[in-house]
């Protein structure tokens, strides 16, 4: 399986974590495993009416982006496995927008790496996002969080 998922199809977390994990990880090895697991909400920084959102992304770009992010995660934090899955498409309130797990021989390790993937994937990656409101409306999200 490879350690970059990019779907437009809804991402069961824990189900696709522990498959990853099922046929990629040896735990003898691995002392420390991070998961972040981020969800969709009806809310942003201003309205508290957000009914979904759009992810946009040039395929090949983001691929290409997220595997590089992969890979050099991987080799600076000296992780034994990582994954990443992200959401893109139409997306719900309640949602898996994205899913980060990391193996590491040391819990510090697998931490420090989940949060810089999500720093990373915040602020640098490739994917554009549109949210709906109640009222019809729409906005492009400017800043991300």
């Amino acid at each position: 399986m490879n350690s970059v998922i990019i779907t437009s199809e809804l991402i069961e977390p824990y189900k696709l974590i522990e498959d990853y994990q099922n046929k990629n990880c040896d735990l003898k090895f691995s002392g420390g495993q991070s998961i972040f697991i981020g969800y969709m909400r009806e809310t942003n920084a201003v309205r508290n009416d957000v009914i979904s959102m759009k992810l946009e992304h040039y395929p090949e770009m983001t691929e290409k982006y997220l595997s590089k992010l992969s890979e050099n995660t991987k080799k600076d934090y000296k992780l034994h496995n990582i994954l990443i899955a992200h959401k893109v498409g139409l997306v719900f309130p309640e949602n898996c927008l994205v899913a980060v797990s990391c193996w590491s021989a040391h819990r510090k390790n697998s931490i420090e790496a989940v949060k810089y993937i999500l720093e990373d994937l915040k602020h640098n990656a490739p994917l554009w996002k549109k949210e709906f409101f109640v009222d019809s409306s729409s906005e492009w999200v400017k800043k991300n969080t």
